[in-house]
């Protein structure tokens, strides 16, 4: 096969370059391209290890706990609901303890553990999104992030080699989705205890506060057209869909956080169509 190769290879550097000297190079180059694309062939499509993603995801999720200090009860229950949530057996929770605190731990290897998930899933670029969003919304528990989050958040996207724009725009869309949860439960709240006037008053507030966060979780602006507010939730919808995250190797205790995510991204795209009246 590797002849082949050589052959193959010359004949096309010599038609390109027109160049019979183009021929005897593409000899030389064509086995070893041969023997390059069957080292990378098996790993783009081998099977990632079934654990792997769960307990790096809680390794981070610990250490960014510990980045900002001490690690508090509301940091242990968040990993607590985070399990409960996944659903997550005996066997299953116990290894995302250990691996929680495996991450809070003094000298924890976050690049060398960021880098061992990065190259099982390199050629899965939609599960490595799953879990910087993940991480991104673990480290909003409180809010906002501070700068020790952000350092970890900057240290996740050099690893996975994301942009910082890239970066800085999951951030973004995860903070607009804490806010438009927060504004919901608000108004909610607020619809029960004030009185009229001030129900209408608040309501167009927070209308206006909802949509623009129904904006940014869909990583649009309010001024984009229809056609590429369409484009960008038929994009993101595509990157939640379960079984397309299953395929692509994403455990499946895993899933209940994108399907999460993916009504989010439902719930904006249906509040930005009746605002703006298309279907």
């Amino acid at each position: 096969m590797s002849f082949i190769w050589a052959i193959v290879t010359g004949i096309i550097l010599s038609k390109i370059f027109k160049s019979s000297i183009m021929f005897f190079i593409g000899l030389f180059l064509g086995p070893m391209l041969y023997r390059a694309f069957n080292n990378i062939a098996p790993i783009r499509h081998s099977s990632p290890s079934p654990t792997l993603f769960l307990t790096v995801a809680f390794e981070v999720l610990g250490h960014l706990s510990k980045a900002k200090g001490q690690v508090t009860q509301s940091d242990i229950n968040l990993a607590s609901h985070y399990m409960d949530q996944l659903q997550l057996d005996n066997e299953k929770r116990k290894l995302a303890q250990d691996s929680f605190n495996r991450g809070k731990s003094h000298g924890y290897p976050l690049r060398e553990r960021l880098r061992e998930l990065y190259i099982q899933y390199r050629y899965r670029k939609k599960v490595l999104m799953v879990f910087c969003e993940q991480l991104i919304q673990a480290a909003l528990n409180d809010g906002y992030l501070d700068d020790k989050e952000k350092i970890i958040l900057d240290i996740v996207a050099e690893e996975f080699h994301i942009s910082k724009t890239q970066m800085a725009l999951y951030i973004q869309m995860i903070m607009a989705s804490y806010q438009f949860q927060r504004q919901q439960y608000s108004y909610r709240n607020q619809q029960s205890q004030q009185n009229h006037y001030h129900q209408r008053y608040y309501q167009h507030t927070e209308s206006i506060n909802e949509l623009n966060n129904a904006y940014k979780i869909l990583g649009v602006n309010a001024s984009d057209d229809i056609a590429t507010i369409k484009r960008a939730y038929r994009k993101l919808m595509n990157e939640h869909h379960p079984d397309k995250l299953v395929s692509k190797g994403l455990p499946k205790e895993m899933l209940e956080a994108a399907k999460k995510r993916a009504q989010e991204i439902q719930l904006a795209y249906d509040l930005i169509k009746a605002k703006r009246g298309f279907k």
